[in-house]
């Protein structure tokens, strides 16, 4: 049974991270998870947490659960200079699994990030748990569909 379970935080396409063309995602130097094609431009919590960190260019929200799991979510490659992205959270507040954490312009992202691909790493696993990637490549619904478990 999972200790934890994260729903997609966006629609779209669940594909492996290895796909990212991104050396540090694609080879888990950020740590495990799974990358999603976005459908639509709305980045939601995978979890109930608090937000642990969101950079300031809007392109990527760091989460931590009450298990101690630290969740990365980072919209795109290469495009935290894009300035497509709205942010709807800051540091320190809690939010709950299906919370609005971002919104951005998918076309501007498709147009002038080097990918669109979105990880969801895991960039701090609790001790004695393991990630599980939940049946990647499949359509996934924000908010609805869980994508990684941690066991």
């Amino acid at each position: 049974m999972a200790k934890l379970t994260l729903l997609a935080p966006l629609s779209g396409r669940l594909v492996p991270l290895q796909e990212v063309p991104d050396e540090a995602f694609a080879e888990g130097m950020m740590g495990e998870g799974a990358a999603i094609d976005p459908a639509v431009g709305e980045v939601r919590s995978p979890v109930d947490g608090e937000v642990a960190m969101v950079f300031p260019t809007g392109h990527a929200v760091a989460l931590t659960t009450a298990e101690g799991a630290e969740i990365l979510i980072h919209c795109g490659v290469d495009s935290s200079q894009t300035g497509v992205f709205q942010l709807k959270v800051e540091a320190g507040q809690s939010v709950k699994a299906g919370d609005l954490l971002l919104t951005f312009d998918l076309a501007g992202l498709k147009a002038k990030a080097k990918s669109a691909l979105t990880p969801v790493i895991l960039t701090g696993l609790p001790e004695g748990l393991s990630l599980e990637v939940l049946g990647a490549p499949k359509d996934v619904t924000a908010g609805e569909t869980p994508i990684l478990a941690l066991r």
